[in-house]
């Protein structure tokens, strides 16, 4: 057992005493996926991602998964919750704080939301300059991470068109693993299927809306929960080798 919510103190206290020095702190975000997944779909994939992390680095302790992210992109959908960047960096620079002072010394952030780039940046600046006893290993970058997930899906031959950036046939066949309850089979629809790298400056400056009505980056038909099991377990992997190739160091 390693999540800290699961946990009682003195187990935690036993566990850093052993030499779970290492805490993966998840982020996700309250915001929409589509008429067909839940506002919670990043908070479920960064809760499972981190499960997964922590059996693949022994001795690593999990955190709740912070449901709020930089989500302003999604302006313009009902149910939006979020953070500015400052705000979301404090927050992480706060939990180190005071994960530091029980004994962390490892902190890996790990995000599922990719509008939280500019938080991650500016905690890891604060964390350098106010924490420097504490290692932290912060996968702004996941493009390696993406590879390794990418490979899954071309040998399943979906293209990347259909696998999507945000509610496609990637993030849909996660949630038909994870929480197959929480999706709605009744709204599942392709959404905008075009070059998506093309429209990234789109989507960045203008935010979803004008670019997909519906809030879907991809094609979800396509969706397979075995799929999304093979997506997981390869994002962990390439994220466990890469943590522990930075710990080492």
């Amino acid at each position: 057992m390693s999540h800290l919510d699961e946990l009682t103190w003195p187990e935690v206290a036993a566990a850093v005493q052993a030499g779970a020095r290492t805490l993966i702190l998840p982020l996700g975000a309250t915001e929409q996926h589509g008429p067909h997944l839940p506002l919670g779909t990043d908070t479920l994939r960064a809760a499972a991602i981190a499960r997964l992390l922590a059996e693949r680095l022994p001795g690593a302790l999990v955190a709740p998964a912070l449901p709020f992210g930089c989500s302003d992109e999604h302006s313009g959908y009902a149910g939006l919750l979020g953070l500015d960047a400052d705000t979301l960096a404090a927050v992480i620079v706060g939990c180190a704080q005071r994960a530091v002072a029980w004994g962390v010394r490892v902190l890996v952030v790990l995000s599922a939301h990719g509008g939280n780039g500019q938080a991650l940046e500016r905690a890891m600046a604060r964390l350098a300059a106010e924490l420097p006893e504490l290692q932290v290993v912060m996968p702004t970058d996941l493009g390696t991470a993406f590879a390794g997930v990418a490979r899954v899906a071309e040998g399943d031959g979906i293209a990347p068109e259909a696998f999507g950036l945000h509610a496609g046939e990637g993030e849909t066949s996660e949630l038909l693993y994870l929480r197959p309850d929480l999706v709605r089979q009744q709204h599942v629809a392709a959404g905008y299927t075009g070059d998506m790298r093309a429209v990234l400056p789109r989507l960045m400056q203008g935010g979803l809306r004008p670019v997909t009505p519906s809030g879907v980056l991809g094609d979800p038909t396509l969706a397979d929960g075995e799929r999304g099991r093979r997506y997981l377990a390869a994002a962990a992997d390439a994220l466990a080798a890469t943590i522990r190739a930075q710990i080492l160091c």
